[in-house]
């Protein structure tokens, strides 16, 4: 798909500007470029991998350890034919399979990185991320939930949760200590002059602490529960927009022009984890922001896509009648289409009615997969990797990325969708080899299977 080299106003502007403030202490040095934050980059020179460092064993084993399934779903949600046993065995081998290719030891002893960049790398979206990049924030949260998930089943699961948390500690955003600088280069060093967070990867963070919280308390080293409250109170302040309680691009973005100050990003609405920042905190803005986030969902849905889609930003959300991003907004050309974001959507919403059953978030999940069951004929290669609002598929986007089928198959589960698109979307998230994909694709499948094979956990 076609990428783009340049960066967006916003970030240039904040670049210069720091730039500028440099060149009063020493000679004023041209800055560095940093282009729009987008999702894999292809061919970068990474750290290579190297072997864990040995740690103690874990303070005390799991409260809710993976296959127990303790977390009971919304009545009328239905899994795939094959049967719990199969479901968990499946995920089970599939993690160790991930842990081995995409969990590194980082740069410090005691550090743990999720390597973005490991295994086969697809060109999507490349020019987001700086030259050499070895991880993001948002692939970062992504980890720290899985191992939680998995513990259980993977004995070192706290000795790896609390390696990838030392990272996180590490690298803490310029603009707010307890978010993470959302892009690592070689070295483990944070991208030059882009140092803000991202909002995904500040919430799934989070989220992963929570989890960390339930599975194994905060009596030890690390005060988990402590961390994500930390956390949460520079999120509330820095990654929802003013006025609208929706979910901003990122910490940096209200410093920026109106368009970034009132822009969102669809996959970052994730009403499970604000109900869960809502229940650890104490503060009622964040079921404000799950609600928010529903209904501006719903809105553009309705407003914008006959067929259900959504984008991937939303732009004008301080007004009555916030719309779909213009083309090159910030990642590229399809940025108001359903692409490499927004196809993250189906997995948000689907997840949240399942712990919830929240009859917003299945509505808008609904849509979604009835779409694309018509769309596909039910057949999951059909799926695709984007398409327009108005259900026509983008520009060289035949491929099969786990990215857009993983998410569809949590969407699956819910009622009205049919047995047999299920169980043809968990039949190809479950046998694909795994060099058939990358990290994001890969990830999103990692995930995808904890929540449909009932190992999901709502803290």
């Amino acid at each position: 798909m076609t990428t783009e080299a340049s960066p967006p106003a916003w970030r240039t502007v904040r670049q210069l500007a720091r730039a500028l403030a440099a060149c009063l202490v020493v000679a004023c040095q041209r800055p560095t470029a940093s282009p729009p934050r987008a999702r894999v980059v292809p061919d970068a020179h990474v750290i290579a991998a190297q072997p864990e460092t040995p740690a103690p064993p874990p303070i005390a084993g799991p409260r809710q350890p993976f296959g127990a399934h303790r977390q009971v779903y919304t009545p009328g949600a239905h899994l795939p034919g094959v049967g719990p046993a199969a479901l968990d065995a499946a995920t089970a081998a599939f993690y160790d399979k991930w842990v081995a290719l995409y969990l590194v030891a980082a740069c410090e002893p005691g550090q743990l990185v999720v390597s973005a960049n490991a295994g086969k790398a697809v060109p999507i979206n490349p020019s987001g991320q700086a030259r050499g990049t070895l991880t993001t924030s948002e692939a970062h949260g992504y980890g720290m939930i899985i191992v939680a998930l998995m513990a259980g089943h993977d004995p070192r699961a706290q000795e790896r949760f609390d390696g990838l948390y030392r990272y996180y500690r590490a690298h803490p955003a310029d603009d707010a200590p307890h978010l993470m600088a959302w892009n690592q280069v070689a070295g483990c060093k944070d991208a030059p002059g882009d140092a803000g967070s991202a909002t995904d990867g500040d919430l799934d963070i989070a989220f992963a602490l929570l989890l960390a919280d339930a599975q194994w308390r905060s009596a030890g080293p690390i005060d988990y529960r402590g961390a994500a409250l930390a956390l949460l109170s520079e999120a509330l302040r820095l990654d929802v927009l003013d006025g609208s309680d929706v979910p901003s691009l990122g910490s940096d973005a209200r410093e920026m022009e109106p368009r970034y100050q009132h822009g969102t990003r669809t996959s970052d609405f994730m009403p499970d984890h604000f109900r869960a920042f809502a229940r650890a905190s104490g503060d009622p803005r964040w079921q404000r922001v799950a609600d928010a986030s529903l209904d501006l969902a719903a809105q553009v849905q309705r407003a914008f896509s006959p067929v259900g889609l959504l984008p991937d930003f939303i732009v004008q959300t301080q007004t009555a009648r916030p719309r779909p991003a213009p083309p090159h907004y910030l990642e590229g050309q399809h940025d108001g289409q359903y692409a490499w974001n927004a196809c993250r959507v189906p997995w948000r919403m689907a997840t949240d009615w399942l712990v919830t059953g929240d009859a917003r978030s299945l509505a808008i999940a609904q849509r979604l997969t009835a779409f694309f069951a018509r769309h596909t004929h039910g057949q999951p290669n059909a799926i695709g990797e984007g398409i327009a609002l108005d259900g026509r598929p983008l520009p060289n986007a035949d491929g099969e990325s786990l990215a857009f089928l993983a998410p569809l198959t949590v969407a699956a589960l819910l009622p009205g969708a049919d047995q047999a698109w299920l169980d043809a979307l968990w039949t190809e998230l479950a046998n694909r080899p795994m060099d058939a994909d990358d990290y994001y694709g890969n990830t999103l499948r990692m995930l995808a299977m904890l929540v449909v094979s009932g190992n999901w956990l709502a803290p």
